[in-house]
Protein backbone atom coordinates (compact mmCIF):
# COMPACT_ATOMS: atom_id res chain seq x y z
CA UNK A 1 0.00 0.00 0.00
CA UNK A 2 1.02 3.56 -0.56
CA UNK A 3 1.72 5.98 2.30
CA UNK A 4 -1.56 7.88 1.85
CA UNK A 5 -3.52 4.76 2.82
CA UNK A 6 -2.08 4.94 6.33
CA UNK A 7 -2.40 7.26 9.31
CA UNK A 8 0.87 8.01 11.05
CA UNK A 9 1.97 10.01 14.09
CA UNK A 10 2.54 13.03 11.86
CA UNK A 11 -1.22 13.16 11.17
CA UNK A 12 -1.84 13.90 14.82
CA UNK A 13 -0.11 17.22 14.49
CA UNK A 14 -1.98 17.96 11.26
CA UNK A 15 -5.37 16.94 12.65
CA UNK A 16 -7.19 18.21 9.54
CA UNK A 17 -6.43 14.88 7.83
CA UNK A 18 -8.28 12.93 10.47
CA UNK A 19 -11.08 15.46 10.65
CA UNK A 20 -11.68 15.29 6.88
CA UNK A 21 -11.89 11.49 7.04
CA UNK A 22 -14.40 11.64 9.87
CA UNK A 23 -16.58 14.34 8.31
CA UNK A 24 -16.92 12.23 5.16
CA UNK A 25 -17.76 8.97 6.96
CA UNK A 26 -19.18 9.69 10.42
CA UNK A 27 -20.67 13.00 11.60
CA UNK A 28 -20.64 14.09 15.25
CA UNK A 29 -17.22 12.57 15.97
CA UNK A 30 -15.21 15.06 17.99
CA UNK A 31 -11.44 15.41 17.53
CA UNK A 32 -9.68 16.62 20.64
CA UNK A 33 -5.96 17.08 20.08
CA UNK A 34 -3.45 19.12 22.09
CA UNK A 35 -3.90 22.84 21.50
CA UNK A 36 -7.64 22.65 20.78
CA UNK A 37 -10.45 24.00 22.96
CA UNK A 38 -13.78 22.28 23.41
CA UNK A 39 -17.10 24.03 23.85
CA UNK A 40 -19.52 22.32 26.32
CA UNK A 41 -22.16 21.91 23.62
CA UNK A 42 -19.65 20.04 21.42
CA UNK A 43 -18.99 17.49 24.16
CA UNK A 44 -22.69 17.09 24.88
CA UNK A 45 -23.74 16.26 21.30
CA UNK A 46 -20.76 14.18 20.14
CA UNK A 47 -21.09 10.41 19.75
CA UNK A 48 -17.37 9.67 19.88
CA UNK A 49 -14.14 11.45 20.83
CA UNK A 50 -10.90 10.84 18.95
CA UNK A 51 -7.92 12.13 20.87
CA UNK A 52 -4.18 11.92 21.53
CA UNK A 53 -1.63 13.73 23.70
CA UNK A 54 -0.02 13.49 27.12
CA UNK A 55 -1.48 12.56 30.55
CA UNK A 56 -2.66 16.06 31.49
CA UNK A 57 -4.41 16.51 28.17
CA UNK A 58 -6.16 13.15 28.56
CA UNK A 59 -7.18 13.87 32.17
CA UNK A 60 -8.72 17.20 31.18
CA UNK A 61 -10.99 15.26 28.84
CA UNK A 62 -11.80 12.36 31.15
CA UNK A 63 -12.63 14.66 34.06
CA UNK A 64 -14.86 16.98 32.04
CA UNK A 65 -18.41 16.80 33.45
CA UNK A 66 -19.93 17.72 30.08
CA UNK A 67 -18.79 14.45 28.47
CA UNK A 68 -21.47 11.78 28.89
CA UNK A 69 -20.26 8.62 30.63
CA UNK A 70 -21.49 6.48 27.74
CA UNK A 71 -19.51 8.41 25.04
CA UNK A 72 -16.63 6.21 23.78
CA UNK A 73 -13.09 7.56 23.45
CA UNK A 74 -10.54 6.42 20.85
CA UNK A 75 -6.96 7.22 21.78
CA UNK A 76 -4.38 7.45 18.95
CA UNK A 77 -0.65 7.31 19.65
CA UNK A 78 2.61 5.68 18.79
CA UNK A 79 3.52 2.67 20.91
CA UNK A 80 2.00 -0.63 21.93
CA UNK A 81 0.59 0.21 25.38
CA UNK A 82 -2.20 2.45 26.61
CA UNK A 83 -1.16 5.41 28.82
CA UNK A 84 -1.63 4.90 32.57
CA UNK A 85 -4.02 7.88 32.82
CA UNK A 86 -6.41 6.09 30.47
CA UNK A 87 -6.01 2.69 32.16
CA UNK A 88 -7.24 4.16 35.47
CA UNK A 89 -10.50 5.27 33.84
CA UNK A 90 -11.21 2.14 31.84
CA UNK A 91 -13.54 0.49 34.39
CA UNK A 92 -15.84 3.53 34.24
CA UNK A 93 -15.66 4.38 30.53
CA UNK A 94 -15.51 2.80 27.07
CA UNK A 95 -11.95 3.64 26.00
CA UNK A 96 -10.23 2.10 22.99
CA UNK A 97 -6.62 2.43 21.86
CA UNK A 98 -5.29 2.41 18.30
CA UNK A 99 -1.49 2.42 17.81
CA UNK A 100 -0.08 4.28 14.78
CA UNK A 101 0.71 3.74 12.03
CA UNK A 102 -2.63 2.21 11.14
CA UNK A 103 -4.39 1.72 7.83
CA UNK A 104 -7.19 4.17 7.11
CA UNK A 105 -9.76 1.33 6.53
CA UNK A 106 -8.84 -0.09 9.95
CA UNK A 107 -9.24 3.37 11.52
CA UNK A 108 -12.65 3.93 9.89
CA UNK A 109 -13.78 0.44 10.86
CA UNK A 110 -12.87 1.20 14.49
CA UNK A 111 -14.79 4.48 14.31
CA UNK A 112 -17.90 2.74 12.95
CA UNK A 113 -17.71 0.07 15.66
CA UNK A 114 -17.36 2.60 18.48
CA UNK A 115 -20.21 4.68 17.09
CA UNK A 116 -22.42 1.61 17.29
CA UNK A 117 -21.21 0.98 20.84
CA UNK A 118 -22.19 4.56 21.70
CA UNK A 119 -25.68 4.06 20.36
CA UNK A 120 -26.18 0.91 22.44
CA UNK A 121 -24.60 2.51 25.53
CA UNK A 122 -26.79 5.62 25.23
CA UNK A 123 -29.92 3.46 25.05
CA UNK A 124 -28.75 1.46 28.03
CA UNK A 125 -28.05 4.66 29.97
CA UNK A 126 -31.56 5.98 29.31
CA UNK A 127 -33.13 2.68 30.37
CA UNK A 128 -30.95 2.47 33.46
CA UNK A 129 -31.69 6.06 34.47
CA UNK A 130 -35.42 5.49 34.10
CA UNK A 131 -35.23 2.23 36.04
CA UNK A 132 -33.20 3.84 38.86
CA UNK A 133 -35.73 6.65 39.07
CA UNK A 134 -38.56 4.13 39.33
CA UNK A 135 -36.66 2.05 41.90
CA UNK A 136 -35.94 5.17 43.92
CA UNK A 137 -39.64 5.96 43.99
CA UNK A 138 -40.44 2.41 45.07
CA UNK A 139 -37.87 2.42 47.87
CA UNK A 140 -38.50 5.93 49.19
CA UNK A 141 -42.22 6.45 48.58
CA UNK A 142 -45.25 4.86 50.16
CA UNK A 143 -47.22 3.04 47.48
CA UNK A 144 -50.63 4.10 48.78
CA UNK A 145 -50.27 7.77 49.74
CA UNK A 146 -47.30 8.82 47.63
CA UNK A 147 -45.61 10.30 50.73
CA UNK A 148 -42.05 9.42 51.64
CA UNK A 149 -41.97 6.11 53.52
CA UNK A 150 -40.52 5.13 56.89
CA UNK A 151 -37.24 3.91 55.39
CA UNK A 152 -36.61 7.27 53.78
CA UNK A 153 -37.71 9.07 56.94
CA UNK A 154 -35.21 7.27 59.18
CA UNK A 155 -32.37 7.98 56.74
CA UNK A 156 -33.40 11.60 56.35
CA UNK A 157 -33.87 12.17 60.07
CA UNK A 158 -30.34 10.97 60.80
CA UNK A 159 -28.92 13.47 58.30
CA UNK A 160 -31.09 16.44 59.33
CA UNK A 161 -30.52 15.80 63.04
CA UNK A 162 -26.74 15.85 62.61
CA UNK A 163 -26.92 19.11 60.65
CA UNK A 164 -29.21 20.74 63.21
CA UNK A 165 -26.95 19.69 66.09
CA UNK A 166 -23.82 20.92 64.31
CA UNK A 167 -25.41 24.29 63.44
CA UNK A 168 -27.18 24.64 66.82
CA UNK A 169 -30.52 24.98 65.07
CA UNK A 170 -33.85 23.62 66.25
CA UNK A 171 -35.71 20.70 64.71
CA UNK A 172 -39.20 19.54 65.61
CA UNK A 173 -40.96 16.26 65.01
CA UNK A 174 -44.71 15.62 64.85
CA UNK A 175 -46.07 12.07 65.10
CA UNK A 176 -49.75 11.88 64.06
CA UNK A 177 -52.20 9.06 64.52
CA UNK A 178 -55.82 8.76 63.32
CA UNK A 179 -58.11 8.19 66.28
CA UNK A 180 -60.17 4.98 66.24
CA UNK A 181 -58.90 4.10 62.76
CA UNK A 182 -59.27 0.35 63.35
CA UNK A 183 -62.97 0.86 64.08
CA UNK A 184 -63.37 2.77 60.81
CA UNK A 185 -61.71 -0.09 58.92
CA UNK A 186 -64.02 -2.64 60.56
CA UNK A 187 -67.25 -0.74 60.01
CA UNK A 188 -66.59 0.85 56.59
CA UNK A 189 -64.04 -1.50 55.03
CA UNK A 190 -60.35 -1.38 54.16
CA UNK A 191 -60.93 0.41 50.86
CA UNK A 192 -62.51 3.35 52.62
CA UNK A 193 -59.69 3.24 55.13
CA UNK A 194 -57.19 3.54 52.27
CA UNK A 195 -59.15 6.49 50.90
CA UNK A 196 -58.88 8.21 54.28
CA UNK A 197 -55.11 7.66 54.38
CA UNK A 198 -54.80 9.10 50.89
CA UNK A 199 -56.90 12.15 51.73
CA UNK A 200 -55.05 12.75 54.98
CA UNK A 201 -51.74 12.67 53.11
CA UNK A 202 -53.07 15.31 50.72
CA UNK A 203 -54.29 17.55 53.55
CA UNK A 204 -50.92 17.24 55.29
CA UNK A 205 -48.92 18.32 52.25
CA UNK A 206 -51.28 21.24 51.63
CA UNK A 207 -51.06 22.46 55.23
CA UNK A 208 -47.36 22.36 56.10
CA UNK A 209 -44.72 24.94 55.12
CA UNK A 210 -42.44 24.24 52.18
CA UNK A 211 -39.43 23.54 54.44
CA UNK A 212 -41.32 20.70 56.16
CA UNK A 213 -41.67 17.14 54.85
CA UNK A 214 -44.33 14.47 55.43
CA UNK A 215 -43.85 10.73 55.79
CA UNK A 216 -46.10 7.75 56.26
CA UNK A 217 -44.58 6.17 59.35
CA UNK A 218 -46.69 3.01 59.65
CA UNK A 219 -50.35 2.10 59.27
CA UNK A 220 -52.33 5.17 60.34
CA UNK A 221 -49.22 6.93 61.73
CA UNK A 222 -47.73 9.90 59.88
CA UNK A 223 -44.65 12.01 60.62
CA UNK A 224 -44.03 15.68 59.86
CA UNK A 225 -40.42 16.85 60.09
CA UNK A 226 -39.95 20.57 60.71
CA UNK A 227 -36.35 21.77 60.20
CA UNK A 228 -35.66 25.07 61.96
CA UNK A 229 -39.01 25.08 63.79
CA UNK A 230 -39.00 25.55 67.56
CA UNK A 231 -41.54 24.01 69.92
CA UNK A 232 -44.03 26.87 69.60
CA UNK A 233 -43.91 26.76 65.81
CA UNK A 234 -44.33 22.99 65.90
CA UNK A 235 -47.42 23.33 68.10
CA UNK A 236 -48.88 25.92 65.71
CA UNK A 237 -48.34 23.59 62.74
CA UNK A 238 -49.81 20.63 64.64
CA UNK A 239 -52.89 22.71 65.56
CA UNK A 240 -53.41 23.64 61.90
CA UNK A 241 -53.19 20.00 60.85
CA UNK A 242 -55.62 18.87 63.54
CA UNK A 243 -58.08 21.59 62.52
CA UNK A 244 -57.83 20.71 58.82
CA UNK A 245 -58.58 17.07 59.63
CA UNK A 246 -61.50 17.77 62.01
CA UNK A 247 -63.36 20.56 60.19
CA UNK A 248 -64.13 18.65 56.97
CA UNK A 249 -65.47 15.06 56.73
CA UNK A 250 -63.56 12.40 54.79
CA UNK A 251 -65.34 10.68 51.90
CA UNK A 252 -64.65 8.41 48.97
CA UNK A 253 -67.87 9.39 47.17
CA UNK A 254 -69.94 6.64 48.75
CA UNK A 255 -69.05 6.63 52.43
CA UNK A 256 -68.51 9.68 54.60
CA UNK A 257 -67.12 10.04 58.12
CA UNK A 258 -65.64 12.63 60.42
CA UNK A 259 -62.46 11.82 62.26
CA UNK A 260 -59.86 13.34 64.57
CA UNK A 261 -56.17 12.91 65.05
CA UNK A 262 -53.82 12.88 68.02
CA UNK A 263 -50.35 14.39 67.74
CA UNK A 264 -47.17 13.84 69.73
CA UNK A 265 -44.60 16.66 69.53
CA UNK A 266 -40.87 16.66 70.32
CA UNK A 267 -38.21 19.33 69.82
CA UNK A 268 -34.44 19.03 69.53
CA UNK A 269 -33.61 22.15 71.56
CA UNK A 270 -36.19 21.55 74.29
CA UNK A 271 -35.88 17.79 74.72
CA UNK A 272 -32.25 17.12 73.69
CA UNK A 273 -32.55 13.58 72.25
CA UNK A 274 -29.29 11.63 72.16
CA UNK A 275 -29.98 10.24 68.70
CA UNK A 276 -32.68 9.79 66.08
CA UNK A 277 -34.23 6.75 67.80
CA UNK A 278 -34.58 8.68 71.05
CA UNK A 279 -36.14 11.56 69.11
CA UNK A 280 -38.78 9.26 67.62
CA UNK A 281 -39.43 7.63 71.00
CA UNK A 282 -40.05 11.04 72.57
CA UNK A 283 -42.69 11.84 69.96
CA UNK A 284 -44.20 8.36 70.41
CA UNK A 285 -44.36 8.81 74.16
CA UNK A 286 -46.09 12.17 73.70
CA UNK A 287 -48.54 10.52 71.28
CA UNK A 288 -49.33 7.79 73.83
CA UNK A 289 -50.03 10.51 76.39
CA UNK A 290 -52.37 12.30 73.95
CA UNK A 291 -54.25 9.03 73.44
CA UNK A 292 -54.43 8.42 77.19
CA UNK A 293 -55.83 11.89 77.82
CA UNK A 294 -58.79 11.22 75.54
CA UNK A 295 -57.49 11.60 71.93
CA UNK A 296 -58.19 14.48 69.52
CA UNK A 297 -55.45 16.57 71.09
CA UNK A 298 -51.83 17.72 70.85
CA UNK A 299 -49.29 16.62 73.41
CA UNK A 300 -45.74 17.91 73.85
CA UNK A 301 -43.26 15.39 75.20
CA UNK A 302 -42.81 15.91 78.95
CA UNK A 303 -39.79 14.23 80.56
CA UNK A 304 -40.26 13.12 84.16
CA UNK A 305 -38.05 14.80 86.75
CA UNK A 306 -39.60 14.20 90.17
CA UNK A 307 -38.85 10.66 91.45
CA UNK A 308 -41.65 10.92 94.05
CA UNK A 309 -44.16 11.76 91.35
CA UNK A 310 -42.89 8.91 89.22
CA UNK A 311 -43.16 6.33 91.99
CA UNK A 312 -46.82 7.27 92.42
CA UNK A 313 -47.58 7.24 88.73
CA UNK A 314 -45.87 3.98 88.02
CA UNK A 315 -47.79 1.62 90.23
CA UNK A 316 -48.35 -1.78 88.70
CA UNK A 317 -51.89 -0.91 87.62
CA UNK A 318 -50.82 2.36 86.01
CA UNK A 319 -47.92 0.69 84.24
CA UNK A 320 -50.22 -2.02 82.88
CA UNK A 321 -52.50 0.69 81.50
CA UNK A 322 -49.63 2.53 79.82
CA UNK A 323 -48.21 -0.63 78.27
CA UNK A 324 -51.59 -1.55 76.81
CA UNK A 325 -51.24 1.43 74.43
CA UNK A 326 -47.92 0.12 73.11
CA UNK A 327 -49.29 -3.27 72.06
CA UNK A 328 -49.79 -2.31 68.42
CA UNK A 329 -46.21 -1.13 68.05
CA UNK A 330 -43.34 -3.31 66.96
CA UNK A 331 -41.12 -5.14 69.41
CA UNK A 332 -38.25 -2.78 68.76
CA UNK A 333 -40.40 0.29 69.22
CA UNK A 334 -41.81 -1.04 72.49
CA UNK A 335 -38.33 -1.76 73.85
CA UNK A 336 -37.07 1.67 72.83
CA UNK A 337 -40.07 3.37 74.43
CA UNK A 338 -39.55 1.49 77.70
CA UNK A 339 -35.87 2.41 77.73
CA UNK A 340 -36.73 6.06 77.27
CA UNK A 341 -39.34 5.99 80.06
CA UNK A 342 -36.86 4.37 82.45
CA UNK A 343 -34.05 6.72 81.44
CA UNK A 344 -36.18 9.71 82.43
CA UNK A 345 -36.31 8.29 85.96
CA UNK A 346 -32.92 6.66 86.44
CA UNK A 347 -30.80 8.91 84.24
CA UNK A 348 -27.93 7.91 81.98
CA UNK A 349 -26.68 5.28 84.46
CA UNK A 350 -29.68 3.12 83.54
CA UNK A 351 -28.79 3.06 79.85
CA UNK A 352 -25.10 2.60 80.64
CA UNK A 353 -25.87 -0.54 82.65
CA UNK A 354 -28.09 -1.97 79.89
CA UNK A 355 -25.41 -1.30 77.29
CA UNK A 356 -22.73 -2.93 79.43
CA UNK A 357 -24.78 -6.06 80.16
CA UNK A 358 -25.87 -6.35 76.51
CA UNK A 359 -22.21 -6.15 75.46
CA UNK A 360 -21.25 -8.90 77.91
CA UNK A 361 -24.12 -11.09 76.67
CA UNK A 362 -22.97 -10.66 73.06
CA UNK A 363 -19.40 -11.66 73.96
CA UNK A 364 -20.53 -14.66 76.02
CA UNK A 365 -22.92 -15.70 73.25
CA UNK A 366 -20.00 -15.71 70.81
CA UNK A 367 -17.90 -17.71 73.27
CA UNK A 368 -20.68 -20.31 73.60
CA UNK A 369 -21.44 -20.33 69.87
CA UNK A 370 -25.08 -19.36 70.42
CA UNK A 371 -27.28 -18.39 67.46
CA UNK A 372 -27.63 -14.63 67.04
CA UNK A 373 -31.39 -14.87 67.57
CA UNK A 374 -30.88 -16.35 71.06
CA UNK A 375 -28.41 -13.61 71.95
CA UNK A 376 -30.90 -10.95 70.88
CA UNK A 377 -33.58 -12.57 73.05
CA UNK A 378 -31.25 -12.42 76.08
CA UNK A 379 -30.41 -8.77 75.30
CA UNK A 380 -34.12 -7.92 75.01
CA UNK A 381 -34.64 -9.56 78.41
CA UNK A 382 -31.97 -7.31 79.88
CA UNK A 383 -33.67 -4.21 78.53
CA UNK A 384 -37.08 -5.31 79.79
CA UNK A 385 -35.82 -6.30 83.22
CA UNK A 386 -33.87 -3.13 83.94
CA UNK A 387 -36.50 -0.81 82.45
CA UNK A 388 -39.41 -2.36 84.40
CA UNK A 389 -37.31 -2.56 87.56
CA UNK A 390 -36.60 1.18 87.50
CA UNK A 391 -40.15 2.07 86.50
CA UNK A 392 -41.60 0.11 89.41
CA UNK A 393 -38.97 0.43 92.14
CA UNK A 394 -36.78 3.44 91.43
CA UNK A 395 -37.23 4.70 95.01
CA UNK A 396 -35.85 1.44 96.45
CA UNK A 397 -33.05 1.03 93.93
CA UNK A 398 -31.75 4.56 94.54
CA UNK A 399 -31.49 4.15 98.33
CA UNK A 400 -27.94 4.79 99.59
CA UNK A 401 -28.27 2.12 102.31
CA UNK A 402 -29.15 -1.55 102.15
CA UNK A 403 -32.81 -2.53 101.85
CA UNK A 404 -34.90 -3.62 104.80
CA UNK A 405 -36.36 -7.11 104.82
CA UNK A 406 -39.76 -5.72 103.82
CA UNK A 407 -38.23 -3.73 100.97
CA UNK A 408 -36.25 -6.79 99.88
CA UNK A 409 -39.48 -8.80 99.75
CA UNK A 410 -40.97 -6.13 97.48
CA UNK A 411 -38.02 -6.56 95.13
CA UNK A 412 -38.35 -10.35 95.28
CA UNK A 413 -41.88 -10.06 93.91
CA UNK A 414 -40.46 -8.44 90.76
CA UNK A 415 -40.27 -11.67 88.67
CA UNK A 416 -44.03 -12.18 89.04
CA UNK A 417 -44.69 -8.56 88.12
CA UNK A 418 -42.44 -8.90 85.08
CA UNK A 419 -44.24 -12.05 84.05
CA UNK A 420 -47.60 -10.26 84.35
CA UNK A 421 -46.45 -7.19 82.43
CA UNK A 422 -44.71 -9.05 79.59
CA UNK A 423 -47.73 -11.36 79.29
CA UNK A 424 -49.42 -8.39 77.61
CA UNK A 425 -47.00 -8.74 74.69
CA UNK A 426 -47.36 -11.86 72.56
CA UNK A 427 -43.91 -11.29 71.09
CA UNK A 428 -42.09 -11.37 74.47
CA UNK A 429 -42.80 -15.03 75.20
CA UNK A 430 -39.18 -16.15 75.05
CA UNK A 431 -37.98 -13.13 77.03
CA UNK A 432 -40.61 -13.87 79.70
CA UNK A 433 -39.06 -17.28 80.41
CA UNK A 434 -35.65 -15.66 80.89
CA UNK A 435 -37.03 -12.96 83.20
CA UNK A 436 -38.92 -15.38 85.42
CA UNK A 437 -35.73 -17.29 86.27
CA UNK A 438 -33.33 -14.34 86.56
CA UNK A 439 -33.19 -14.47 90.37
CA UNK A 440 -32.95 -18.23 90.64
CA UNK A 441 -29.64 -19.57 91.98
CA UNK A 442 -27.74 -22.55 90.62
CA UNK A 443 -27.77 -24.26 94.04
CA UNK A 444 -31.58 -23.99 94.28
CA UNK A 445 -31.75 -21.31 97.00
CA UNK A 446 -33.03 -18.53 94.71
CA UNK A 447 -36.51 -17.24 93.99
CA UNK A 448 -39.31 -17.24 92.91
CA UNK A 449 -39.54 -21.00 92.24
CA UNK A 450 -36.37 -22.36 93.87
CA UNK A 451 -35.18 -23.98 90.64
CA UNK A 452 -31.81 -25.75 90.67
CA UNK A 453 -29.05 -26.39 88.10
CA UNK A 454 -30.29 -27.16 84.61
CA UNK A 455 -33.88 -26.62 85.76
CA UNK A 456 -33.05 -22.94 85.28
CA UNK A 457 -33.17 -21.92 81.61
CA UNK A 458 -29.84 -21.18 79.91
CA UNK A 459 -30.98 -17.63 79.21
CA UNK A 460 -31.69 -17.02 82.90
CA UNK A 461 -28.32 -18.46 83.93
CA UNK A 462 -26.52 -16.28 81.37
CA UNK A 463 -28.50 -13.22 82.39
CA UNK A 464 -27.69 -13.76 86.08
CA UNK A 465 -23.94 -13.98 85.63
CA UNK A 466 -23.52 -11.10 83.14
CA UNK A 467 -25.86 -8.83 85.13
CA UNK A 468 -23.85 -9.55 88.28
CA UNK A 469 -20.56 -8.94 86.45
CA UNK A 470 -21.81 -5.56 85.21
CA UNK A 471 -23.09 -4.65 88.68
CA UNK A 472 -19.79 -5.57 90.37
CA UNK A 473 -17.94 -3.52 87.76
CA UNK A 474 -20.05 -0.39 88.47
CA UNK A 475 -20.58 2.02 91.33
CA UNK A 476 -23.72 1.39 93.41
CA UNK A 477 -25.51 3.68 95.90
CA UNK A 478 -24.81 1.27 98.77
CA UNK A 479 -21.32 0.03 97.85
CA UNK A 480 -18.21 0.86 95.86
CA UNK A 481 -17.15 -0.65 92.55
CA UNK A 482 -15.19 -3.89 93.07
CA UNK A 483 -11.62 -4.21 91.89
CA UNK A 484 -10.88 -6.62 89.00
CA UNK A 485 -9.31 -9.12 91.43
CA UNK A 486 -12.31 -8.93 93.75
CA UNK A 487 -14.67 -9.52 90.81
CA UNK A 488 -12.76 -12.65 89.76
CA UNK A 489 -12.73 -13.92 93.35
CA UNK A 490 -16.48 -13.30 93.66
CA UNK A 491 -17.21 -15.18 90.43
CA UNK A 492 -15.11 -18.12 91.67
CA UNK A 493 -16.72 -18.02 95.11
CA UNK A 494 -20.26 -18.11 93.68
CA UNK A 495 -19.56 -20.82 91.09
CA UNK A 496 -21.96 -23.66 91.89
CA UNK A 497 -23.90 -21.43 94.28
CA UNK A 498 -25.36 -18.39 92.50
CA UNK A 499 -23.77 -19.09 89.13
CA UNK A 500 -23.52 -22.03 86.77
CA UNK A 501 -19.84 -23.08 87.15
CA UNK A 502 -19.53 -23.83 83.45
CA UNK A 503 -20.67 -20.30 82.63
CA UNK A 504 -18.23 -18.90 85.20
CA UNK A 505 -15.42 -20.66 83.35
CA UNK A 506 -16.66 -19.29 80.04
CA UNK A 507 -17.09 -15.73 81.32
CA UNK A 508 -13.52 -15.85 82.63
CA UNK A 509 -12.43 -16.86 79.12
CA UNK A 510 -14.41 -13.90 77.74
CA UNK A 511 -12.77 -11.54 80.25
CA UNK A 512 -9.34 -12.79 79.26
CA UNK A 513 -9.95 -12.80 75.52
CA UNK A 514 -11.50 -9.32 75.41
CA UNK A 515 -9.49 -7.71 78.21
CA UNK A 516 -12.69 -6.69 80.02
CA UNK A 517 -10.88 -6.34 83.34
CA UNK A 518 -7.31 -5.27 84.00
CA UNK A 519 -6.29 -8.37 85.92
CA UNK A 520 -3.09 -10.41 86.00
CA UNK A 521 -3.18 -13.11 83.29
CA UNK A 522 -1.53 -15.72 85.50
CA UNK A 523 -4.08 -15.09 88.27
CA UNK A 524 -6.92 -15.46 85.78
CA UNK A 525 -5.49 -18.67 84.36
CA UNK A 526 -4.99 -20.11 87.85
CA UNK A 527 -8.60 -19.28 88.73
CA UNK A 528 -9.81 -21.12 85.64
CA UNK A 529 -7.70 -24.16 86.54
CA UNK A 530 -9.04 -24.15 90.10
CA UNK A 531 -12.59 -24.22 88.75
CA UNK A 532 -11.75 -27.18 86.52
CA UNK A 533 -10.33 -29.00 89.56
CA UNK A 534 -13.38 -28.21 91.72
CA UNK A 535 -15.99 -29.09 89.10
CA UNK A 536 -14.41 -31.82 86.93
CA UNK A 537 -17.73 -33.38 85.90
CA UNK A 538 -19.53 -30.13 85.19
CA UNK A 539 -16.67 -28.64 83.21
CA UNK A 540 -15.84 -31.72 81.14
Amino acid sequence: MTEKNYLTASDLGESDTIRRLLEEKTPHVLCFFPGTLLAPEELQRCVLVVTSGGPQHILSLLQNDQLAEYTPILYLSEGDSMPEAIENFRPARVIDYLPLPSSIPMFLHRIALLSQVQKISAEHYVHRTTLNRQLNLLTTRDGLTGLFNRRHFTNRLTQILKIAQAEHRDLSLLLLNIDYFNSINKTSGLEFGDAILNELAARLTQTIEKEATCYRFSGEDFVVLLPGADLQQACTTAAKIRKVCAEKPFTDGNTITSLTISVGIASLQDHLPDNDNAFICMAETALFMAKAEGRNRLQVYIPHHDPKEISLENSLACLRDNLQRILEKTKTSALASLQLLAKNIAGSAHQSHIDKVSHYVALLGQQLGLPEQHTRTFQNSITLYNSFRFLLHHDLLSKPERLTREEQKTIEDLPFKLNELTDMFDYFTEERNVLLGHNERYDGTGYPLGLKGDEISLGSRIFTIVDSLAAMNSERPYRRKLTPTEIIEELKKEAGKQFDPYLVLQILAVIRKNNLLHVDADFLEQTQQNLVNIFPKLIS
